[in-house]
C-alpha cells in the first residue's frame, strides 16, 4: 500500500513539473571560493538546496565562535558550515544518532554520536573539557522533524544559546509535497506540522508556514521561508531592542 501511494505521489509530481515549473535560474560564481563551492552544490536540486546559500549568509552575519549542528545526515548543512566556519574561525560541533564522523575535514570540527537531547545535559562539561565557550552562537536543528522531539530540543538547547545567538530550523513546512523556489515540486512526508507546531507552542502563537513571514516574539526576531520544506531563522534580540519595542 505504501509503495502504491508513493508511486501515485511521484506520478503527480512528474505531471505537475511538466506544466508548472518556471525553470531554475542557476546561481553565478562570485569569486569567493567557499561560496562558489556552495553555489555549485545548490544548483543540484535536493530537499535543502535552496537553503544552502542563505545558511552560509546567516552564518557569516552571525560571526559565531561556536556552531552546533543537530542532525548531520548526508552532510548538506555540514558542507556549508565547514566553509563558513573556516572563514569565521569558528568551532563546529555536529551531533547525530548515526555515525557521520567522515562528513567533514575541517580541523576545528567535532562530531558526537549521540541523541542530541541527551547530549544537551553534557554540553557545558564537554565545552569545558575542550576549552570552548559554553554557549552556542549558532544552533542548527534538522533532526527527526517530529513534534515531541523538537519540543524537547527547544527546551534543552535554547537556554544554551548565547545572548545574541541565532537558531535555524529546517523542515518547518513539511508535507507530502514541497516546492523549490523555481516552482518545481518534489515528494516528502507529512510530519503533522511537527517542527513548526513545537515552535508555535514555545512562543505561544500561530503561524501559517505555507507563506513567508517575519515576527517578533519573546525577544526573538523570527523569519520564515516556506519553500524547500521550510527554513526558519530565529535571532535573539538584545535587551536594548526588546526594551525599545516594549516602550
Amino acid at each position: 500500500m505504501k509503495q502504491l501511494k508513493l508511486k501515485i505521489l511521484l506520478m503527480y509530481r512528474d505531471l505537475y513539473n511538466v506544466f508548472f515549473t518556471r525553470g531554475k535560474q542557476s546561481l553565478e560564481k562570485t569569486g569567493l571560493k567557499a561560496l562558489d563551492e556552495i553555489i555549485a552544490r545548490a544548483n543540484k536540486p535536493t530537499d535543502f538546496s535552496d537553503h544552502l546559500v542563505p545558511l552560509f549568509n546567516e552564518t557569516l552575519l552571525c560571526k559565531p565562535k561556536l556552531i552546533v549542528e543537530l542532525g548531520t545526515r548526508g552532510g548538506e548543512s555540514t558542507f556549508v558550515f565547514e566553509r563558513a566556519a573556516e572563514l569565521c574561525g569558528s568551532t563546529l560541533l555536529s551531533i547525530d544518532m548515526d555515525d557521520c564522523s567522515g562528513s567533514c575535514a575541517y580541523p576545528k570540527w567535532n562530531f558526537v554520536k549521540s541523541d542530541d537531547v541527551a547530549f544537551a545535559k553534557k554540553f557545558k562539561a564537554w565545552c569545558r573539557n575542550k576549552q570552548l565557550p559554553r554557549q552556542v552562537d549558532l544552533l542548527f536543528i534538522d533532526t527527526s522533524h517530529l513534534y515531541e522531539h523538537t519540543a524537547q530540543e527547544i527546551q534543552a538547547w535554547f537556554p544554551l544559546v548565547s545572548e545574541n545567538g541565532k537558531v535555524i530550523f529546517h523542515d518547518t513546512n513539511l508535507a507530502y509535497f514541497y516546492f523549490h523556489a523555481d516552482g518545481s515540486m518534489d515528494v516528502a512526508w507529512d510530519n503533522q506540522r511537527g517542527v513548526i507546531r513545537a515552535l508555535e507552542e514555545y512562543f505561544g502563537c500561530c503561524w501559517n508556514e505555507k507563506f513567508a513571514f517575519t515576527d517578533v516574539q519573546n525577544g526573538w526576531l523570527i523569519r520564515h521561508q516556506p519553500h524547500c520544506n521550510g527554513f526558519t531563522v530565529l535571532d535573539r534580540l538584545s535587551n536594548n531592542v526588546t526594551r525599545k519595542r516594549r516602550g
